[in-house]
């Protein structure tokens, strides 16, 4: 059941089986597996695939004809393993900017803020010195 209902849902959001792949960091490989029933995904697979599809892993196992989503926590991102360190880095810092706004915390927001701006600074100082000795 779960291999139709992954493919379905893959169709539908008009993934190919590699994005799908790249956003749970498995292989093509793993995807086509899955949806043919070669192989059963393992428990924290079946997790993640739910979390990304916002359904319910009993909708994944045929157990409800029922979606019923799961909530995602609001920091949560789906990212390619192949996304800049950098990047993530800032987004994460973001996610905590997030976090600390949605508590009413502006002394924290500020701080980390700041803290932001510093870290990109030393960045770019640091880039702009390595060019500067090429």
């Amino acid at each position: 059941m779960i291999g139709e209902r992954l493919s379905d849902l893959r169709k539908d959001r008009g993934l190919t089986q590699k994005e799908l792949a790249d956003a749970l960091h498995l292989t093509k490989d793993n995807i086509s597996a899955y949806e043919r029933e070669y192989n059963e995904a393992p428990d924290n697979v079946k997790i993640a695939i739910a979390r990304f599809f916002d359904v319910s892993v009993d909708y994944l196992l045929g157990l409800t004809d029922s979606p019923s989503a799961y909530a995602k926590p609001l920091n949560c991102i789906y990212l390619s393993k192949d996304f800049p360190d950098d990047a993530k880095i800032m987004l994460q810092t973001l996610a905590r900017l997030i976090g600390l706004a949605s508590r009413k915390s502006p002394k924290a927001v500020a701080k980390e803020l700041a803290r932001l701006e510093q870290s990109l600074l030393e960045q770019h100082t640091s880039e702009a010195a390595q060019k500067s000795e090429e």
